[in-house]
């Protein structure tokens, strides 16, 4: 029997929000899903030369409600019935049997997939990854929910993000373990706020950064010259400033500048030590993972590292714009990982279903909700069969791009199609077949003026009837 790795995904990714002049949010980010690929450092050989194909692809989207903007609770997040479901028919052309690995991305939480508590006040992001079963020939199996590290935003590169799905702890030659951690703490006071009201503060650095690296929470900027960098915080009285030191501990205290926003102009401020705390990297990396145990522990260390890898400028300086000395549900790309096994010349049907959530925007009336789905990952694969898509919905499919000629069916949608088309999924539903799109500024103004005129017009015919 030969063992091998097949990534079987629907990737859920976060779209860029649109930028709005409302002061209130009119776009909420969704999900992006993708379609089959490969995994394993041979990529994208492995696939080609797998004698696993596929023999057909049937995608369901149930899609019978649209989620809400916010949730006050996790039962009514959970109870959101939104999902998307991937029917693979896999058939073993070859004379021996196949276990195969699979591992099948089902993406971050949205930007309103979570609740508030009320008794803190804190951003709760619910386990939506539990709520569907993965299938071989319509019994469940055992999976594993993974997480690896993914930045809001970005969009997923198998090359990139696949490797990050590691077995154990990564290895680095800098963190690990038992490497010293030593967090220093000051409070700022003493800034006439009046006066200075964009009030920053920072350092310049230029140490060695095989022996230290630095993260100063909070940094809101930095600067780059030929010898050294500086990096700052916007401060206000009374904050802490507080300052990670990775490796040998500092020698003296930093030589720290302050500047008034853009401007040169110092500010007097007084700061004043409060406290110097040592541990490891161990203790610094799992100090909030037991508020997110669903979170593997060494998938959590490697997404911590990652981060902080990910973030590192010269001199061993770790940037923060993306890092807050912690991670957040939204910074997680999440997997579900499990086994198959296909006997020589055996076919089985795997399926596998995620939750999904699509871009919100209610500037229309009513709102639009785009759904996206990439297919071109699935060309990864030495043989594609045809593919059968179903959109479950009671509601109007406003939009279809691509290759993608929908049909009316009694219960929604449906499209079917030889092997993969050039482009990629996406579709837009609403309650209305034809929502009123939104206006932009201009055309307000423009409809602002117009109406003022003929208010002008109707007065003075007023007046004139009136005389």
């Amino acid at each position: 029997m030969k063992k091998i790795s097949i990534l079987l995904s629907t990737l859920l990714l976060l779209t860029p929000t649109a930028a709005f002049a409302n002061s209130a949010q009119t776009y909420f980010q969704g999900i992006t899903s993708t379609e089959v690929m490969v995994t394993g450092a041979e990529y994208p050989l492995v696939v080609h030369q797998s004698p696993i194909v596929v023999e057909q692809e049937q995608l369901t989207f149930d899609l019978q409600e649209f989620p809400l903007e916010h949730y006050a609770e996790e039962e009514a997040y959970l109870a959101y019935s939104g999902k998307v479901t991937a029917e693979y028919t896999f058939h073993n052309s070859a004379d021996y049997d196949v276990a195969a690995k699979l591992a099948f991305p089902f993406g971050q939480t949205p930007d309103y997939g979570y609740y508030f508590n009320p008794d803190t006040d804190q951003r709760v992001y619910a386990p939506d990854g539990e709520k569907y079963d993965v299938l071989v020939d319509g019994k469940p199996i055992e999976s594993t929910v993974r997480h690896t590290l993914f930045y809001q935003g970005e969009e997923f590169q198998l090359e990139k993000d696949l490797p990050n799905l590691r077995d154990g702890y990564m290895e680095d030659d800098f963190f690990h373990f038992d490497l010293p951690v030593t967090k220093y703490t000051w409070e700022i006071s003493g800034i006439d706020e009046e006066k200075f009201q964009a009030a920053r503060l920072g350092f310049w650095w230029s140490g060695d950064e095989a022996e230290r690296k630095l993260l100063l929470l909070d940094q809101s900027g930095g600067e780059n010259k030929e010898d050294k960098i500086a990096v700052t915080r916007w401060v206000e009285n009374g904050d802490s400033i507080e300052l990670y030191v990775f490796g040998k501990p500092l020698e003296e205290e930093p030589q720290w500048f302050s500047e008034n926003g853009a401007e040169d102009t110092p500010f007097d401020y007084t700061l004043t030590p409060v406290s110097t705390e040592t541990a490891t990297y161990e203790d610094f990396v799992f100090a909030d993972w037991e508020e997110n145990a669903t979170v593997l522990r060494h998938d959590w260390y490697n997404a911590m590292t990652q981060s902080l890898k990910n973030n590192e400028w010269d001199f061993g300086i770790l940037g923060s714009f993306e890092y807050t000395g912690s991670l957040r549900a939204d910074d997680l790309l999440r997997w579900y990982e499990y086994e198959i096994f296909i006997p020589a010349g055996g076919t089985i049907v795997n399926t596998v279903t995620a939750p999904i959530y699509p871009d919100m925007n209610v500037r229309y009336e009513p709102p639009v909700y785009t759904y996206s789905y990439l297919l071109s990952p699935a060309k990864t694969w030495a043989e594609f069969g045809t593919l059968d898509i179903v959109v479950n919905t009671p509601y109007y499919m406003t939009e279809s791009g691509g290759d993608f000629s929908f049909e009316k069916t009694e219960t929604g949608y449906q499209t079917s199609l030889d092997g993969l088309p050039d482009g990629e999924l996406e579709f837009t539903l609403s309650e209305s077949a034809k929502p009123k799109a939104p206006r932009d500024g201009r055309e307000i103004t423009r409809i602002a003026a117009v109406v003022a005129a003929l208010a002008v017009i109707y007065l003075d015919q007023k007046r004139r009837q009136n005389k």
